[in-house]
């Protein structure tokens, strides 16, 4: 029997015979077809199989025996497609998201293990987010955050900060519930401030440069630089207690 015809048993009749023919005649093809966009060969092989299950249920829709290896094959790079696009938008949130969700040790150690599953240019866009994060800490603030990402409970972490572990929990409460939704917003809240310098001085403060480098490049004081930074924090933490699902919009109805 060639394959249009095992095509066409499987699509008109479900026959489970028929469907392993047509699952070992285009697995590689399907797989592959996956493989190219994921590059990965375990979701590569759980797409696969995904596709060949939704072409199961799918079989009264799809008719065509001829066509079955173009449906297999275009559903499979959508799915492998909407994988890479679902985990990116994770990674992109990642840093902010896993901070506020779990407990301090679990945290750290999703944190750590979904960036060593992620690839290098997006693991290094969420170290990057981290880093602007903690750009808008006070001292203190920031080694708290610092020493958790670093994998120490509060117990241990008190021993560094001369604090005690309710305290240290309790800060760490109070930062994530502000950094979370700055952290998802923050491109936005930058492009949003009103003022042409505050945006260029934020800008450049999360690109990592100094005091004195924005100061020399901009032609004001660094004096300057540190009051408006501290007061677009003050603006930020304000927008994100009142609305932590859109800081954007309560940072602009507290501007009007």
């Amino acid at each position: 029997m060639d394959n249009v015809s095992i095509n066409r048993r499987f699509l008109e009749t479900g026959d489970e015979v028929a469907f392993e023919q047509v699952f070992n005649n285009y697995y590689k093809i399907v797989y592959d077809a996956a493989n190219k966009v994921v590059r990965n060969r375990e979701d590569a092989d759980e797409i696969a199989n995904d596709t060949f299950m939704r072409a199961f249920n799918k079989r009264e829709e799809i008719r065509e025996p001829k066509k079955l290896l173009v449906w297999l094959r275009t559903t499979a790079g959508n799915l492998a497609i909407d994988k890479i696009r679902k985990s990116r938008q994770q990674a992109k949130y990642l840093s902010v998201e896993l901070l506020g969700d779990l407990s301090v040790r679990e945290r750290d150690l999703r944190f750590a293990s979904i960036l060593v599953e992620t690839d290098a240019e997006q693991t290094q866009a969420n170290k990057e987010l981290v880093n602007q994060l903690l750009r808008l800490l006070p001292d203190k603030d920031r080694e708290t955050v610092e020493l958790t990402l670093d994998g120490l409970t509060p117990k241990e972490i008190v021993k560094a900060i001369d604090s005690t572990p309710g305290a240290v929990q309790k800060r760490w409460e109070r930062l994530i519930g502000w950094l979370k939704p700055v952290g998802i917003h923050l491109e936005v809240l930058v492009n949003c401030l009103p003022g042409e310098r505050d945006r260029q001085i934020m800008g450049r403060y999360l690109d990592n440069q100094s005091l004195s480098v924005i100061a020399k490049a901009m032609g004001i004081s660094d004096s300057t630089i540190e009051r408006t930074v501290k007061r677009v924090v003050a603006e930020w933490k304000k927008a994100a207690k009142q609305n932590s699902m859109d800081p954007v919009s309560a940072m602009v109805n507290n501007r009007k």
